[in-house]
């Protein structure tokens, strides 16, 4: 009977402070000092308070990462898979649990969850890259290199296969040219993609991606055939993350044909950063180099792009992204007046998963290109200004693959009539990992 009592009393003792707590209060006491990244502070107070919450789902995530931060890895998580049993959509919490199975040396587990996350077409690049760098260390630990792909097959309707005029009519020194007609029709396109990753470092340290990808589109009409495209592009590049950063070197070599022809053959090297200035908020950074060459010698260029994102959180379930980006192409010789330009584009990207299986993104993005050459024809430079706005719907049909619908419209305008255009393009198809 006194052990009975000792034990009540011990209870009594332990949850009487948290009872005469303001739960409300100290609640966001803790979340002050979560967002300013007092991780000590919060997980103080979130351990004492979870027991009042345990179907918060926010709580317990920021309980988790707080436990985290602070090298309570057990504790952080029991947390996180109280999230996943709450919120079996969350992919923040689920690449969260990933993390914390790495650090507990569960690396099965941990593998298995970052692949589970990988397979969310909807995620952002440099979030697919940092989950390639864990899993190329989880794949050093059990003893092989990782290796994953992605496969697609769409069938697509494009209301103006030829990019033709929206204008009837085009003028050349004063004389009044008819414009040619729109080609609509439809296409199957195939999207492959395999990617080997090898850690070659410890903790924080160096791994080596190798990514191979092919994309062939083929129209179903066949008077549509000179549309056909074919594209294949390796690119291998060396990793390096630490906790604030993760920075990239990538090398490209790619090819691309037009109607079965080989159109043009590109080098390029590209170092990029992505800088974490809070769990929520990062920048990313790239330059690239390219050299273009083509079939026709006229059109051998160089490229120098420039470009910077800015990359927001808004919850474990969406994100929004905006990037601006410069570039600069300068003909290697000859007097062709289509390849020096200097080209501005900005885009902003939202994406929601709104649960395990159905998300949505969509994207709108201008962009400005200025030619430098005068046209003889046309007596002046020529100028295109092009709007695009995308809306993507995807919808998981079996655990690795998913149902892709996407609704595309670009309008075009130009201060030469001829290249003005506005086209529509919707496609529906799959899309597997393996």
């Amino acid at each position: 009977m006194k052990k009975i009592t000792l034990i009540l009393f011990s209870i009594s003792v332990f949850f009487a402070p948290l009872s005469a707590l303001n739960v409300e209060d100290e609640y966001k006491k803790a979340l002050k000092a979560y967002k300013r990244k007092d991780y000590q502070r919060s997980y103080e107070v979130l351990s004492k308070l979870y027991l009042t919450r345990l179907s918060d789902v926010d709580l317990n995530y920021q309980l988790g990462r707080s436990a985290y931060e602070t090298g309570h890895y057990e504790i952080a998580l029991a947390a996180f898979e109280r999230v996943d049993m709450l919120d079996e959509g969350n992919i923040r919490n689920k690449l969260e649990m990933a993390r914390t199975y790495f650090m507990l040396k569960m690396y099965e587990e941990s593998k298995n969850a970052f692949e589970e996350v990988l397979q969310n077409q909807s995620i952002p690049d440099n979030v697919r890259k940092n989950i390639e760098i864990y899993l190329s260390k989880t794949s050093k630990v059990l003893n092989r290199s990782f290796t994953y792909g992605v496969v697609g097959l769409d069938l697509l309707y494009d209301t103006n296969i030829n990019f033709s005029s929206s204008n009837d009519y085009y003028e050349i020194n004063g004389v009044k040219l008819p414009t040619g007609e729109e080609k609509g029709g439809g296409a199957l396109q195939f999207l492959g993609s395999v990617s080997n990753i090898y850690d070659i470092g410890d903790k924080n340290g160096f791994a080596i991606k190798n990514r191979l990808t092919t994309l062939y589109k083929g129209h179903l009409n066949s008077d549509n055939s000179d549309y056909d495209i074919g594209f294949i592009a390796y690119n291998p590049s060396l990793l390096y993350k630490e906790t604030k950063f993760t920075t990239e070197l990538e090398l490209g070599l790619d090819k691309l044909y037009i109607s079965g022809d080989s159109y043009l053959q590109s080098l390029s090297i590209s170092p990029k950063i992505d800088w974490n200035h809070t769990p929520t908020l990062k920048s990313l950074v790239s330059f690239k180099y390219y050299s273009k060459d083509y079939n026709n010698n006229s059109l051998d260029s160089q490229m120098y792009e420039l470009s910077y994102g800015l990359q927001k959180i808004l919850s474990p379930r969406s994100y929004v992204q905006a990037n601006l980006l410069a570039s600069k192409q300068k003909k290697d010789g000859g007097v062709s007046v289509v390849v020096d330009y200097d080209e501005h584009k900005l885009n902003l990207n939202y994406a929601n998963q709104i649960n395990p299986t159905f998300g949505y993104e969509a994207i709108a993005q201008l962009y400005k290109r200025s030619y430098k050459d005068n046209t003889p024809m046309f007596g002046n430079t020529r100028e295109d200004n092009v709007a695009t706005i995308t809306a993507a719907f995807m919808a998981k049909v079996i655990s690795n693959t998913m149902i892709k619908a996407k609704l595309q419209y670009s309008k075009a305008d130009s201060n030469q009539e001829i290249y003005s255009y506005d086209k529509g393009v919707v496609t529906i198809g799959l899309v597997t990992t393996f």
